[in-house]
């Protein structure tokens, strides 16, 4: 939104700081609420913040900027940036609006002058605001001079940066830019607050491979044939065993409660016990509550081993918030919020996205392929290093059961699990059997 008369970016800024905005986050919701009340200008070198003092909700800031059509005066606005990232330093912060820049070519579409040197006063803006961009999905442009030929010219000047936290607090935000309509600016909406549930991550408890019935569940799923490649075989009655391995996940109930019951049990018959010794049934009860006790322990012992070495990979290696910074940009970046599906229409629900790629990759893998002979001659002109007969021998020879067996028992059973959940310990136990 653009003020109705050209005036200096500070005082704007200044203007949008009246409007005191905080954003709770209960049960998964995003609501905006604002304080239209007056606050006295304050100097633009010295922006401050007034925190809410709240302890039920998440308190979150967002900032409306408008940047100069000319790089120099919009240099105001990157000090004024820099200045209030320093104040806001551990909450969410969202900062949108038409910032009259880009900051990078991909943002360009159409002759435009000389940009260089302002991106790079809006990507150091950026870099010292510790700000990174938010998804966006929709028109890839937000501007259009409404020209057309060769004076047509698009730019992305409309946008939302936000610090890591509000990933951290949101993982679902996006940005959908809409059809500009009678207008040179595309609207923004800020996306990706739904209450639709998501299925838990997948761990394989190992204290399940204990059970006598694990083998024979095992191998019950393992008997069914599915048609495709091996590996997509091999997935699919992993899949399949989630279900059966959940199950029994739940129906061993609280381990921790039931070792307190168990040691429960074992007290009062010792004590019944020490009451008549010479009693041969009261000895038989002793005995079945103490391996009862016992089993018990062993399965909380495991679970809690296991519960122990996965905390400790989160955060035993003492991971720095540059780290975290890290891995909420790769994640911003990485997601895929819309695809274009054969028939030529653009898809933008998640669960639709996934089953698109989930589709493809049956279709790629699974069900039956014709063999194809590849004549592999026309890769030697880029080939760095083409191997000898002997080396070719060496990597097509058969893999032994040994050494396969080898390397699965070298690796420690509470080691972290792989991307489908299974740890080492069901390797060894079911794969190795």
């Amino acid at each position: 939104m653009k003020p109705s008369t050209k005036q200096p970016v500070n005082v704007f800024v200044q203007k949008v700081r009246t409007v005191n905005t905080t954003v709770h986050k209960e049960k998964s919701d995003c609501s905006i609420q604002e304080d239209q009340g007056h606050t006295p200008s304050l100097p633009p070198s010295e922006p401050t913040i007034e925190r809410p003092s709240t302890s039920t909700a998440t308190v979150a800031f967002v900032t409306v900027v408008y940047g100069d059509n000319e790089a120099v005066p919009r240099r105001e606005l990157w000090h004024e940036l820099s200045l209030l990232a320093s104040s806001i330093v551990d909450d969410p912060w969202l900062v949108l609006g038409d910032f009259n820049g880009v900051v990078d070519m991909s943002e360009v579409c159409g002759h435009s002058g000389d940009i260089r040197w302002a991106m790079e006063d809006f990507c150091a803006c950026i870099l010292d605001a510790g700000l990174i961009s938010l998804p966006m999905q929709g028109c890839s442009f937000t501007w259009h001079n409404c020209s057309e030929g060769h004076r047509s010219l698009w730019k992305r000047f409309d946008c939302m940066l936000i610090k890591d936290l509000w990933l951290m607090n949101w993982p679902n935000a996006y940005c959908l830019s809409l059809t500009p309509t009678t207008s040179d600016h595309s609207p923004l909406v800020l996306g990706g607050y739904s209450d639709a549930p998501q299925a838990g991550l997948f761990r394989f408890d190992n204290f399940l491979a204990r059970s006598p019935k694990f083998i024979p569940v095992v191998q019950n799923v393992w008997r069914h044939h599915i048609v495709g490649t091996s590996m997509y075989a091999v997935t699919q009655k992993l899949k399949a065993l989630k279900t059966v391995f959940r199950a029994q996940r739940k129906k061993k109930g609280d381990l921790a409660l039931n070792v307190k019951l168990a040691a429960e049990f074992l007290t009062i018959a010792q004590t019944i016990l020490h009451m008549n010794i010479h009693n041969s049934l009261l000895l038989c009860l002793e005995s079945c509550c103490r391996l009862i006790f016992l089993k018990a322990a062993k399965l909380e012992q495991c679970m809690l081993q296991q519960r122990a070495k996965m905390q400790w990979l989160r955060g035993g290696d003492q991971c720095t918030r540059a780290f975290f910074w890290k891995i909420a940009k790769r994640r911003a970046t990485k997601r895929i919020f819309q695809i274009n599906i054969a028939v030529g229409d653009t898809c933008t629900d998640q669960q639709d996205i996934i089953n698109e790629f989930v589709g493809f990759f049956q279709q790629l893998l699974g069900g039956e392929r014709r063999s194809r002979v590849m004549d592999l001659r026309y890769l030697h002109p880029w080939a760095s290093h083409i191997i000898t007969d002997m080396e070719a021998r060496a990597l097509t020879a058969p893999v032994t059961r040994a050494e396969i067996k080898q390397a699965f028992f070298d690796i420690e059973e509470d080691r972290a699990p792989g991307p489908d959940g299974y740890s080492a310990g069901f390797l060894k136990r079911h794969g190795l059997s």
